[in-house]
């Protein structure tokens, strides 16, 4: 993710036999996560929030905002919005051109867009309040605020808390008259909001991560420099795999997927039950 010019060819080359013997700089195993520390209701005034980070290295802030939106002509008529936004801090990609910068901050907003609106996640249409009038939408902006590598899984750690530790306004719906119009009001009391419909069913994501003929998890940003290719799996609440998104330019063996495929997200993050119920 960072320059290269962080680490020199013979680092990597300590780092990538390491990994053949199963042996890793911080001495993890080469299936252990970093610890990580979860924060929620971080950000006031927004509808919730969150901060992931793991270890000492990626840093990501998420906000929710939930507001009432019309349903354009030409939209589904009756389903809310989600409206997602990533960004990556000036300090994270001080060493990069903007363009580079630019690239990421597209590429991870695209992923969280499917993430939150492809996947049977959020349930959009108990965002509706009226069908063809009004709906909820949600704004949902992530902030990385300092990058040590595994930046999917921890973003939407970040991004799933944020969820959870959201709420949204209860709303009073009346017909005005015998036309079947109707008209609502929004109930400004916190103790009747209530939970983003579908939060428990987004995805947690665990990359993993190929280099000399072996995997691992949870990678540092050194050792992001040491991998051949890299496969981000999203799973649900069920185990079932979500999607699956190969990057870097080496090839992985075939034979090899059926293992690296049988990811246990709450076991390899330790999540707490909670926020994977």
């Amino acid at each position: 993710m960072a320059t290269t010019g962080l680490i020199s060819p013979a680092e990597i080359n300590y780092i990538r036999e390491g990994f053949a013997v199963g042996i890793r700089a911080d001495g993890r195993a080469l299936r252990q996560y970093r610890e990580y520390l979860l924060g929620l209701d971080v950000i006031s005034h927004s509808s919730g929030s969150a901060r992931c980070r793991i270890g000492f290295g990626t840093d990501v802030l998420v906000g929710v905002k939930v507001e009432v939106s019309n349903i354009e002509p030409g939209e589904v008529p009756n389903r809310g919005k989600v409206v997602c936004n990533v960004e990556c801090s000036p300090s994270t990609t001080q060493n990069w051109d903007s363009r580079a910068a630019d690239e990421l901050n597209n590429e991870l907003t695209q992923f969280l867009h499917r993430c939150l609106n492809d996947y049977d996640g959020i349930d959009l249409e108990k965002l509706c309040i009226i069908p063809n009038q009004s709906c909820w939408i949600l704004y949902v902006d992530a902030l990385v605020l300092d990058f040590g590598g595994n930046l999917y899984d921890t973003l939407l750690m970040a991004v799933r808390a944020a969820l959870f530790n959201t709420r949204i306004p209860k709303v009073h719906i009346e017909e005005t008259g015998d036309d079947g119009e109707k008209e609502f009001d929004v109930i400004d009391d916190p103790e009747e909001a209530e939970p983003v419909p579908g939060w428990a069913d987004v995805p947690l994501a665990v990359t993993l991560n190929w280099a000399n003929q072996t995997y691992f998890v949870d990678a540092s940003e050194m050792e992001e420099h040491c991998t051949d290719a890299k496969l981000t799996v999203t799973v649900n609440k069920n185990g079932h795999i979500c999607a699956i998104q190969k990057s870097g330019l080496g090839a992985i063996p075939q034979k090899v997927y059926p293992e690296m495929l049988t990811v246990r997200i709450r076991q390899e993050w330790g999540v707490p039950l909670a926020l994977w119920p």
